[in-house]
């Protein structure tokens, strides 16, 4: 009889298995060491018909195996064998009927193939196993003691570990197995929770096709919450008007009303490749509209216009002489509308700001099976603690004018530079490599309009890395700008703030988009 080294007793193992490969591997090493085989249900039924003496689950616990073997191995003599620090604590508890476990060998429900095998959801669930991962986590936790066999591919390891060790595989081994337990039970688990998540989602989500990709020859479709007032209302949004939405249109939507709901009061955008042509507030809509096509007009051609209140007849007038892929707004009145809907490809929809912040919020990108998630960059907190680095302090309206555009900033993709005043946006750098690069570029932008540079600010979405571009805006008649700190040469870029007399304004955070 082969006894353990603490005590003189009989080694016990605990089977449990779906998976009957190669179980006679395992079976045989068990029995050369003369371990008591303990089994559940199907297993060890299999066992005996192959010769095996094994003793029923319940022979230990005193319970028969209930509610069609959703429960059997869960029970304090199955799981004190198997937890015990040390087999010397054991003659401390022998009044409970506790028997040192040494071997666990388990494997789990095969859930995976039920999923893809098409059963209802009834029988996928019944392929949620709970006892087997049980049993695994508790064998791998004890692992200093207890060796864990999570599935066939190491019952042959298993035995030339006993034949090397005497009958238990050494603590290498056994830790070994511990780790490969955890990630296997960590797999389990995690496909169970996509499962989860996946039925929720069908149940709560509408997959909508759309008119194309970002190309013509590009199929492309969107998944979006289901609502019940069309297949845009789980976001918020209804159409009323036009084509259907492509790919490029729906993305460029979404920025579009982002960044108008960045603004309190009335605002408009106008918005293409997600990046804004201008953004303008003012105290109607139509103003608002003026003021947005005031910094890029030719941009702005074949754009989206999103606006932050009704849209009446004097912003239909303006709209209705440009071409326009997309407007948005939360309304529009009855004569308004009339004029729009007469356009049979203009694609008009209204947007319920509540209802898409709530869904819209975060951002994510796929490749293929590659998922990206991130938090949504909300609010400004540092406009409240904003320092001022250089010159001399904003007065009201440059104060005004830096909110504004620093605001538009986090909607223009990086390297971005956005130029304006109190009222709106007057020349915009996106996208560019280097951040001197975007600065020309936005300068240009409100030369090209016969834009009036002298007494507007700068917002630039990161700090600025070199002091070339403040030398490049105090040229052209900027006079404040607002960026975050950082950078290795923030001293450098003071000085020559201070050496032009322009206001510099530091925030503690940055506004990237890729």
């Amino acid at each position: 009889m082969a006894v353990g080294p603490e005590l003189n007793r009989r080694r016990r193992a605990v089977l449990s298995v779906t998976d009957k490969t190669d179980l006679d591997i395992v079976a045989d090493a068990l029995r050369e060491y003369d371990y008591e085989m303990v089994a559940s249900g199907g297993t060890a039924t299999w066992l005996r018909e192959h010769g095996y003496d094994v003793i029923d689950v319940s022979e230990v616990t005193g319970f028969p195996e209930v509610f069609g073997g959703r429960v059997k191995t869960l029970h304090p003599l199955i799981f004190g064998g198997i937890l015990g620090k040390s087999v010397t604590e054991f003659p401390a508890v022998a009044e409970h009927g506790l028997t040192p476990v040494d071997v666990v060998v388990v494997n789990l429900y095969q859930f995976q193939a039920a999923v893809e095998s098409g059963d209802d959801e009834a029988g996928v669930i019944e392929k949620i196993d709970i006892g087997g991962p049980s049993l695994l986590r508790a064998a791998a936790k004890n692992y200093q003691r207890v060796c864990v066999l999570p599935s066939p591919d190491y019952y042959e390891d298993f035995a030339d570990e006993c034949r090397d060790g005497g009958g238990l595989p050494d603590l290498s081994f056994r830790r070994r197995m511990a780790v490969q337990t955890f990630e296997m039970v960590l797999d389990y688990d995690a496909a169970i929770s996509d499962w989860f998540m996946g039925e929720d989602a069908a149940a709560e989500q509408n997959l909508l096709e759309l008119r194309y990709g970002e190309n013509p020859h590009q199929k492309a479709e969107a998944i979006v919450p289901i609502g019940d007032d069309g297949p845009l209302s789980g976001i918020g949004l209804k159409q009323w008007n036009g084509k259907e939405l492509s790919y490029n249109n729906l993305i460029d939507l979404i920025a579009a009303v982002k960044m108008v709901d960045d603004f309190g009061g009335i605002a408009c955008a106008a918005i293409k490749h997600t990046n804004p042509c201008g953004v303008g507030v003012g105290a109607t809509a139509a103003a608002a509209l003026e003021r947005a096509l005031l910094c890029d007009p030719e941009s702005a051609f074949g754009g989206i216009f999103a606006f932050t209140t009704e849209v009446d007849a004097a912003v239909v007038e303006v709209l209705s002489k440009r071409f326009c892929e997309v407007i948005v707004a939360p309304s529009y009145s009855d004569e308004a509308m009339a004029v729009l809907c007469k356009k049979k490809n203009l694609r008009v929809l209204s947007v319920d700001l509540d209802v898409f912040g709530a869904t819209t919020a975060g951002r994510s990108v796929s490749f293929g099976e590659v998922a990206l998630f991130q938090d949504e960059d909300l609010d400004f907190p540092e406009l409240d603690d904003w320092t001022l680095a250089a010159g001399p302090a904003p007065t009201p309206d440059v104060h005004d004018a830096l909110v504004l555009n620093w605001k538009v900033c986090k909607h223009v993709k990086s390297n971005a530079i956005v130029l304006g005043d109190a009222t709106g946006t007057l020349g915009i750098g996106a996208g560019q490599m280097s951040r001197v690069d975007s600065t020309k570029i936005a300068v240009r932008k409100a030369g090209e309009q016969g834009l009036a540079l002298g007494g507007a600010v700068c917002a630039s979405d990161a700090f600025f890395p070199f002091p070339d571009s403040l030398e490049q805006l105090h040229a052209a008649g900027i006079r404040a700008a607002i960026a975050p700190s950082g950078s290795i040469r923030d001293d450098e870029v003071v000085a020559k703030a201070e050496e032009l007399g322009m206001t510099l304004i530091h925030t503690s955070r940055r506004h990237f988009r890729h």
